[in-house]
């Protein structure tokens, strides 16, 4: 007979089953995760071939972005070069002249090559030979006829954004050119089955976990619906159309749009557009919310309204959770109400990753709760799973794990009672859940492309180490308006007040006390993990809005201080408060971009801050006077000591009285702030009456903008009077400000040194058509120059000044310039007397042109359209551009905005310093900006600008063809992340000195 097992094996075995099951998907789980990342992708490989088959080469714009190509492969024969001018004529260009490209000329019997600026080779030139160049994360090497001339392995391949050619015997002169496309890729059959493998594995497993780790205990509460959600409802859709833009809604959204063109999200505005990977969880819901149903401002802001609500619902789980009985108490719902809205309003409807960040803290609130009250290991895998996927919606995401790190003390404890089997599986099911970041980080991206990716954003864009966290609250204190201030503000506020106190008595029984210091715990711990982003920005600070709603709510139902707190304690926690409000109510009520339009408090058309007084204020009493809220104070404590005196409970204190004056007031001003403002802007343009127009159609800004085009006609004009420098000569712009060619007049010397001066009087333009406007387009150094249009009437001469945007630099763009003509006009000329002297102080004007306002739309109907990242929300009906295959779209349209924004944030798509995503097509064009108003209304900031494009040469002169190969997860290419890439410091020195001479 078999030995008698001892008592309690079949119980072991039992529950070794019972958790080696779990332990064993979690390993499954794990596997097939890192199979997943490390499997290859099929990615793109854009090949350009110029010229195009069967033509001649013809000079062609071919901006790339990345600017430099992965290799390159020139043909060069010598009789190219014998046809070009023999004094420094360019058989190839690969650049503008004296740029970061390859330029081959030809001057005086001699074959010169020039990379990134630099002579690399000088060759005497042969009647009949054939020159080869080829450019690889190898170096440069140029052979001619098959024999070795050159091999450096320092020069990186040329920038490219446009092969030109000025030979005039162009046979057998060819490139081809390998875009850098590296992030062009979509999972491969392999890594699609593996993905499939891992989120079904991690499915089960966390059913799995939820069944076999259960805990006892109360389960989750559900609040009944009431009154106070009804109003986070209804206010929550009003928002949509009533609340503050934020400055990036556009370059979330493109980047999100940009993403359905080249398959991968790219940053599309800044660093060569290289992936945002692993940061995208919030792009993409922004892709599928914009591909189902439009890119305008008001559909994409669904999305960040149902992430509010969301996070409404999770946090009313909560505290119906977490205060048991308490939470039938009538003020509950409204004091959570204040706390939302007071985060919500001033922040909850932008397209940045912060909404969806808040909404995966609340969850991560919810579950954690229910973790610690059950003593949950299933409850605290889904805590685990929504902390990570908030840190694949931004670095700041961090802030969602600050709950899990509340559930250590029980954790720790419970890992010591449970089998070594448990713990293991415990273990592995954390970091199995963790991997959730791996469909969302990793699905179309290699390993090798996120780690060069966020070496790319950490070396060109603004990062901070996590002991600088100071330069946050910095920005906050010196950028931010009342509104977004007050929020974070209070929250420090409370958490010092609540710290100041807590010795004074424990939670005791009372749960909404256990709430205010639970949630002061997680909220500070919040506040220490967003100081690991990298960035320091107002914006992220919306980020940890989940725990701080709670602790606000908390103390707005019973007092940051216990009842017998004495009387400095009291004293002490009542002036952190009033100095968070008050500081508070020191920023500006600005609302940047569109939505400050018909705003109250100051002068919002002045805008100068040292002379502009924007703060909230009732007549003579501003909100920022501590005094008032002080007043708040005492007046709340005079009426709980006449209760006390009459036997009366008393309710409110004098702290509970800022609090609630502060939050319900902060509330109600927003509300009324945003609600006046589209009627006092009435019949004008803004954000609200655009959103309703989209309702049935409307096109956002499109709708109501008006440009100057040409219409009436003048006829052939006199001789014109010039004098000095002025001539009609090459200008200095490339290209004509009108649809064909034009006059154009300019005091640029030969000699280059731009230091002309003169008079021009152009010659009476007879007015055979009438029309509304003439418009002169004038470009260079405009002020301080005079520059005026004469009519001839009846009555005499009639001179009307030209207005020029001098907030812009005109050097590389045309400003056409519109005035009405006066009544009964019979003809017109222009004056321009130049009287500036210095370095590029040249003026230029062109013929000018009888126009009419006209709608935008007939401008870019069918036109291919860039509208900046700043105001693309508001265009949803143009034709909106791309990056693809390495290689930008060339817009012919162009829309930014205005709202007297500095002009260099209009223009970050040619940011060099930051990798400007746009700075190779920026350096092919010419721009011309046109008279465009925004008609109706009460006077407003400068809206913003149209500009028409023109470009050096044509576009689209070369063959494409995008061909794909498997690419392994780990295969590395050439780093982006390096100064010598963008060539900064060689443009910077440019740059510098075109602002030099500008601001002389």
């Amino acid at each position: 007979m078999g030995a008698v097992p001892p008592p309690g094996d079949d119980q072991t075995r039992i529950r070794r089953r019972r958790y080696w099951t779990p332990a064993v998907l979690a390993c499954l789980t794990l596997i097939f995760g890192v199979l997943a990342v490390l499997s290859p992708v099929r990615a793109d490989a854009p090949v350009v071939n110029w010229p195009k088959a069967g033509s001649a080469p013809t000079s062609t714009v071919l901006p790339l972005s990345p600017y430099r190509p992965l290799d390159i492969d020139a043909t060069i024969p010598c009789q190219a070069l014998n046809s070009v001018d023999p004094n420094g004529g360019a058989a190839l260009n690969t650049h503008p002249a004296d740029g970061p490209g390859m330029n081959v000329t030809a001057q005086s019997g001699t074959a010169r090559f020039w990379v990134d600026g630099q002579e690399v080779l000088a060759d005497s030139l042969r009647p009949s030979c054939v020159y080869h160049v080829r450019a690889d994360a190898g170096g440069v090497r140029i052979d001619r006829d098959g024999v070795p001339l050159l091999h450096r392995a320092d020069v990186l391949p040329p920038q490219v954004s446009e092969l030109s050619t000025q030979a005039a015997d162009t046979g057998g002169l060819a490139v081809q050119l390998h875009p850098d496309a590296r992030y062009e890729s979509s999972p491969t059959a392999l890594k699609t089955v593996l993905l499939i493998a891992h989120g079904l594995s991690l499915l089960a497993l966390l059913v799995l976990a939820w069944r076999v780790w259960r805990g006892t205990g109360p389960g989750m509460r559900f609040p009944r619906f009431g009154a106070a959600d009804a109003v986070v409802l209804l206010v929550s859709v009003a928002w949509i159309f009533l609340g503050p833009s934020n400055m990036d809604d556009g370059w979330y959204m493109m980047m999100a749009r940009n993403a359905g063109e080249n398959g991968y999200m790219g940053n599309f505005v800044y660093m060569f557009n290289v992936t945002e990977n692993p940061f995208v969880l919030s792009q993409y819901l922004l892709q599928a919310w914009g591909e189902l149903g439009g890119w305008s401002l008001w559909w994409m802001r669904v999305v960040p309204t149902v992430c509010g609500l969301v996070t409404w619902m999770f946090l009313r789980v909560l505290l119906a959770t977490l205060l048991g009985r308490a939470a039938t108490l009538r003020a509950v719902p409204w004091a959570l109400l204040a706390a939302h809205l007071v985060w919500y309003l001033p922040y909850g409807t932008t397209l940045r990753p912060e909404p969806v960040i808040v909404m995966c803290a609340a969850a991560v609130l919810v579950f954690a709760e229910a973790a610690v009250v059950r003593q949950s290991i299933g409850a605290l895998a889904l805590a685990t799973v929504c902390a990570a996927l908030a840190v694949t919606a931004s670095p700041s995401g961090v802030v969602a794990a600050a709950p899990l790190l509340l559930c250590l003390p029980w954790l720790i404890r419970w890992l010591r009672e449970q089998p070594w089997e448990a713990r293991v599986a415990a273990v592995l099911l954390a970091a199995a859940s963790a991997t959730v970041v791996i469909p969302v980080g990793f699905a179309d991206a290699t390993l090798a492309d996120v780690v060069e990716a966020t070496r790319v954003h950490q070396w060109y864009y603004l990062s901070f180490s996590w002991y600088e966290e100071f330069e946050h609250y910095n920005t906050l204190l010196n950028t931010a308006g009342w509104a977004r201030r007050l929020p974070v503000l209070l929250t420090l506020a409370v958490v010092v007040v609540v710290a100041i106190a807590s010795g004074r008595g424990g939670m005791g029984r009372d749960p909404i006390r256990r709430l205010t210091l639970v949630s002061v715990i997680t909220t500070s711990v919040a506040l220490v993990l967003i100081a690991l982003s990298p960035t320091k920005w107002v914006n992220h600070f919306h980020s940890v809005a989940a725990a701080p709603t709670v602790l606000l709510a908390a103390v707005l139902l019973r007092s940051p201080l216990p009842r017998r707190a004495g009387l400095v304690v009291t004293g002490a926690g009542v002036l952190l408060l009033v100095g968070a409000v008050s500081l508070s109510f020191a920023g500006d009520n600005r609302w940047m971009p569109f939505t400050d339009a018909g705003q109250r408090f100051g002068e919002h058309l002045n805008l100068d801050p040292m002379t502009n007084n924007l703060e909230p204020h009732i007549g003579p009493l501003y909100l920022r006077n501590p005094l008032i809220w002080v007043g708040v104070a005492v007046a709340a404590w005079l009426w709980a000591r006449w209760r006390r005196r009459h036997g009366q409970v008393v309710r409110v204190g004098p702290d509970r009285a800022v609090l609630g004056a502060a939050s319900f007031g902060a509330v109600l001003l927003m509300l009324a702030l945003f609600v006046v403002a589209p009627i006092g802007q009435a019949p004008g343009w803004t954000v609200a009456r655009s959103g309703v127009q989209a309702m049935s159609g409307g096109c956002g800004l499109a709708t109501d903008v008006r440009v100057q085009l040409p219409a009436g006609r003048l006829g052939p004009p006199g001789a014109a009077e010039v004098s000095g420098d002025f001539a009609t000569t090459a200008p200095p712009l490339p290209t004509s400000p009108w649809e064909e060619p034009a006059t154009i007049w300019h005091d640029e010397r030969p000699d280059g040194t731009s230091t002309g001066t003169g008079r021009l009087a152009t010659g009476w333009y007879p007015i055979a058509e009438p029309a509304p406007h003439v418009t002169v387009p004038v470009a260079g150094r405009l002020d301080g120059q005079v520059l005026e249009v004469e009519f001839a009437t009846r009555a005499g001469v009639v001179t009307e000044p030209l207005h020029p945007e001098l907030r812009r630099s005109a050097l590389r763009e045309w400003q056409q310039l519109s005035v009405e003509v006066p009544a009964g006009a019979s003809a017109l000329r222009v004056i321009v007397v130049d009287q500036v002297t210095g370095a590029r102080t040249w003026l230029a004007v062109a013929e000018p042109k009888l126009t009419d306002d006209r709608p935008v739309t007939e401008l870019t109907r069918g036109k291919a359209v860039l509208a900046n990242h700043i105001n693309a929300p508001l265009w949803p009906c143009v034709d909106q551009v791309g990056i693809r295959d390495g290689i930008t779209d060339t817009p012919v349209v162009r829309l930014t905005a205005d709202e007297g924004l500095p002009p260099e944030w209009l223009d970050n798509i040619s940011n060099l310093e930051w990798g400007g995503a746009w700075v190779g097509t920026t350096r092919e064009w010419v721009q011309t900006r046109l008279h465009a108003e925004l008609p109706g209304g009460p006077p407003r900031t400068p809206w913003g600008n149209v500009f028409v494009i023109r470009y050096l040469h044509p576009v689209g002169q070369y063959d494409l063809r995008v061909p794909t190969e498997i690419r392994s997860s780990l295969k590395r290419f050439p780093t982006l992340a390096d100064n010598d890439y963008p060539d900064i410091a060689r443009n910077a020195g440019t740059q510098q000195t075109e602002s030099d001479s500008e601001a002389r």
